[in-house]
């Protein structure tokens, strides 16, 4: 949920969220959130709103979806793809401080969001209140430390890799994750890998928009120069049009329970 994605950051994602492999993960996190009829459910770093739509029609006419994210260009996408669907609400909003009362939904999602969340427990603690007792919520985050992207210079891959990931707060959460639910309360019920793998770099992959997007960020971080950053976007190029080209990372997917009153 950054609040500095502009326009064409945001496309860019809006597009990766088109792709086989998000299409996939956007499957097996509704699979594992199992959405009935007439339930309140919150999407939690709504984004372009692909899931938030899809949650709607789960939940059927009697049911409501409630999106929200920090971002106004995000939400501006998600209010055009989810305009004229009246059971879904978007709105400002911090995952470590949800504007909603104690015990408001039955079910949640936050995909791709406490990597980027500074106070991850204040926000766990936070899902939790939301939830009713007996509500469930899905968690998905990537563990950037499963990244593999095939290179003839895996050092300055690596590095390249490691300066991207300092846009985020929490690179490697899932490691963490099992300890934090069940200290914010909650039961973990099952934990599921979602591996995204492309063979090659089209706008059809997860991987191939993000090649620009790592070289311009990398460059000037980690001691990597905008030269430095450039041959490695070549050197993809190069890969993908000799049939060598080769990523994969590797998402989790938590389904946690919070327990029924007693």
């Amino acid at each position: 949920m950054l609040k500095g994605y502009d326009e064409a950051s945001a496309r860019r994602v809006e597009r990766q969220y088109s792709t086989p492999d998000i299409v996939e993960q956007r499957r097996v996190t509704l699979e594992a959130l199992a959405l009935r009829a007439g339930e309140r459910v919150l999407d939690i770093g709504v984004g372009p709103g692909y899931l938030a739509l899809e949650m709607a029609h789960a939940v059927g006419a009697t049911g409501k979806v409630c999106g929200i994210d920090r971002s106004e260009v995000m939400l501006g996408l998600a209010s055009k793809r989810c305009a004229g669907v009246d059971r879904i609400e978007l709105r400002a909003g911090d995952a470590a401080r949800l504007p909603f009362d104690d015990a408001s939904f039955d079910a949640a999602a936050a995909v791709q969001v406490y990597l980027f969340v500074g106070d991850v427990d204040a926000a766990l603690a936070e899902l939790h209140r939301v939830l009713r007792p007996g509500g469930r919520a899905v968690v998905v985050d990537t563990d950037w430390g499963t990244c593999a992207w095939n290179s003839a210079d895996p050092q300055r891959m690596k590095r390249m890799v490691a300066a991207w990931t300092t846009r985020f707060a929490h690179a490697h959460l899932p490691r963490s994750l099992p300890g934090k639910l069940r200290r914010a309360g909650f039961r973990l019920e099952r934990v599921q890998a979602v591996p995204l793998v492309n063979t090659h770099p089209g706008r059809d992959t997860y991987s191939g928009p993000l090649i620009p997007e790592v070289a311009k960020f990398a460059a000037g971080r980690n001691g990597i120069t905008p030269e430095e950053a450039a041959a490695w976007e070549a050197e993809l190029v190069r890969l993908a049009e000799a049939g060598e080209y080769f990523f994969s990372l590797n998402r989790y997917v938590f389904l946690v329970g919070k327990p029924p009153a007693r």
